[in-house]
């Protein structure tokens, strides 16, 4: 097992510097990422991996840093994929329940289908695990200004 770290925490990409994204590398070739936030698919590039090794991403929490370079990963793990090999491949991605929504709202808007099998599993927090005030935040409001 290896573990490499393609980004540690700054909150926007920098040339010196990538956004959370963590690769654990199983002993069969299989790799794990931790987070993606964006630019986390540049920073797999210039690394030794290959990104046709990913199978699973586990997103920790909902914050920009930490998935909104996803979209543009699974992208790029579609391209160039054999039909027949696309068929038959499944990327898994763990997260916090809002998760599947993001990502059919940007792939959907984007026009973007994925040639492969997408599993999406969305973890649900109990009732008292959630924060104060976390039913007053309004999702889906039309934005302000513009």
């Amino acid at each position: 097992m290896k573990v490499v770290f393609l980004g540690t925490a700054s909150c926007f990409p920098t040339p010196t510097r990538g956004v959370s994204c963590t690769a654990l590398q199983l002993d069969s070739g299989e790799l794990w990422l931790f987070d993606c936030g964006e630019g986390s698919q540049v920073q797999l590039q210039r690394s030794s991996l290959k990104a046709g090794k990913v199978t699973k991403v586990f997103i920790t929490h909902l914050h920009g840093d930490h998935l909104f370079g996803l979209p543009g990963l699974l992208c790029t793990l579609g391209n160039g994929l054999d039909p027949a090999r696309a068929a038959a491949t499944t990327v898994e991605v763990i997260g916090p329940l809002g998760l599947r929504k993001f990502l059919a709202v940007t792939l959907g808007l984007a026009r973007s289908p994925l040639p492969f099998q997408l599993a999406v599993v969305e973890l649900e927090p109990r009732a008292d695990q959630y924060p104060a005030g976390w039913a007053d935040w309004r999702i889906g409001e039309e934005l302000e200004g513009g």
